[in-house]
């Protein structure tokens, strides 16, 4: 399975989730554009096993990814620099017990973006 992660209009996700053999989540960024939305992805962003995620998508300019590891969440953001590949961090640790939690102490509404 594949889930595609975005923060602005263009024609090629920023990054794509994966689905590995042991139900844990990967992410991976752009590798190589070949054009006309097409392009590959196998640059690994994380080292860790993500166990579930939660991907609010925008075409603002601004989207967000809550990531669980070790039954911890934590979330990661990721903001258009009029690239393809976006710019991104984690802004939150793996520090909260839902995602909720997080997403309300750091303002987001989910209801503002597209899963």
């Amino acid at each position: 399975m594949e889930k595609l992660i975005h923060c602005h209009s263009g024609s090629l996700a920023a990054m794509i989730a994966k689905q590995n053999g042991n139900g844990t989540w990967d992410i991976f960024g752009i590798t190589e554009v070949f054009g006309m939305g097409s392009a590959d992805y196998n640059t690994k962003l994380f080292d860790f096993e993500i166990s579930d995620l939660i991907i609010l998508n925008s075409f603002s300019g601004i989207s967000y990814v809550c990531l669980k590891k070790d039954q911890k969440w934590g979330l990661l953001e990721i903001k258009d620099n009029e690239t393809i590949e976006c710019d991104w961090k984690i802004i939150s640790e793996f520090i909260y017990p839902t995602a909720e939690k997080m997403l309300s102490d750091f303002k987001i509404n989910s209801f503002d973006f597209m899963s």
